[in-house]
This record gives structure tokens, C-alpha cells and sequence, in this order.
């Protein structure tokens, strides 16, 4: 247990990363607990379903119970997996679809003669992206309405998606949620697939 802890030790029994909340299973049993991210004492790291934590118990909105002073319990979670070890770290792997999308640019540009303009579009737009899921990973510390998931994969589509990778893995934000890079990557081979079109078939970026 954490030092100088004496409160209740429970497990998330489930967590809405994107809402910010859910709910402990104390392990003396009992109702679950609700928890909102504002709630932890640590913000270093987001929660994910199966952290062992010590809380305390208040009362909430309507006197409903509710968490307070939530502490991680020495890091440990009930249900190890790939994403947790994948958290932390960054993966070269993931950024090799930026490198060789500006290598293609720039080919474009010095073969096909695709104007400047266009990855001047790209860079202001991976910029504003990456800007975006900064600011989504403040406002999910602070506990604060976050950042809708659609604004930043409508971002991702245009043109921002390089900026939305990176930001994935520098900032270590929306990098494990297996929907949400779903879907990025498929608006991403979207984006890709329109910018070549223009350029090879229809000749408009020429």
C-alpha cells in the first residue's frame, strides 16, 4: 500500500478515458465506487481498468459515495497488458508512415512538380493537430471537458494527420486506444489516397 495511506484499497473496475471517469471495486467488497479523474492525487499517467488504488470515500454530488485522494497502489494493476508496457515508450515504428509521406512530398515536388504550397498546407496543419492533443492531454489532467475525439480525427483528415502521429507519441496521448487509432489511420490512407489522386490522375496539383 501506498506509505502513509490508510484509506480504502480497490481496483478500477472500469474507466472512460475519454469522459474522464468510472468506477472502483473496493476489495472488501461492497458497491463500487465512482471516480472521476480529478479525483487522483498522481496525473503523471493516465488510469486504465485493473490499477489497484487506495482512496478515500466522501460524498458526492446527491450524497452519493465518491473517490478522493486516489493514489496508485506501487504501480501495480490487476490485469497486465501490452498497452500498459506500450505507454511509455516510443515506437520508431509508428513514425516511419510520417518519414515516408515527406519523403514522397518531396518528390512530388522535385519530379512532379507539385507546388510549395501544399506541404506548407500539410506542415500549418500537423502543427494546429498536434497543438490540439496537447491540449486534449492538459484538459484530461485537469479533468476538464476534453477535446472531442471527432475534432481531432476531422483534423487528422485534413491534412493534420503527421502532426496527430507524432503528437501520439511524444506527448504519449491516444496512442493505445485501439478504436481511435483505427479510425485515424484509416482517415490518414484516406488523405494520402485523395493527395494522390490529384496529383497522378487528375494533375490539379501540377
Amino acid at each position: 500500500m501506498a506509505q502513509g495511506r490508510t484509506g480504502v484499497v480497490g481496483s478500477l473496475a472500469s474507466w472512460d478515458d475519454e469522459r474522464g471517469f468510472g468506477f472502483i471495486q473496493p476489495n472488501e467488497g461492497g458497491q463500487q465506487v465512482f471516480v472521476h479523474v480529478s479525483g487522483f492525487r498522481e496525473r503523471s499517467r493516465h488510469p486504465v481498468t485493473g490499477d489497484v488504488v487506495v482512496f478515500d470515500v466522501v460524498a458526492g454530488d446527491g450524497g452519493r459515495p465518491r473517490a478522493a485522494d486516489v493514489q496508485f497502489v506501487d504501480q501495480v494493476v490487476a490485469r497486465p497488458g501490452p498497452e500498459r508496457s506500450q505507454r511509455g515508450r516510443l515506437r520508431p515504428i509508428a513514425l516511419l508512415p510520417v518519414a515516408l509521406f515527406a519523403a514522397y512530398l518531396a518528390v512530388a515536388i522535385a519530379v512532379w512538380g507539385v507546388p510549395w504550397w501544399v506541404p506548407a498546407v500539410y506542415l500549418g496543419m500537423s502543427v494546429l493537430t498536434f497543438v490540439l492533443y496537447a491540449r486534449d492531454k492538459r484538459l484530461a489532467r485537469a479533468g476538464e471537458w476534453r477535446v472531442p475525439e471527432a475534432t481531432l480525427q476531422l483534423a487528422g483528415l485534413a491534412c493534420g494527420w503527421p502532426g496527430g502521429a507524432l503528437a501520439q507519441q511524444f506527448l504519449r496521448h491516444k496512442n493505445r486506444k485501439r478504436s481511435f487509432q483505427l479510425q485515424f489511420w484509416v482517415l490518414a490512407a484516406l488523405n494520402v489516397v485523395l493527395l494522390a489522386i490529384l496529383v497522378h490522375e487528375t494533375g490539379l496539383l501540377r
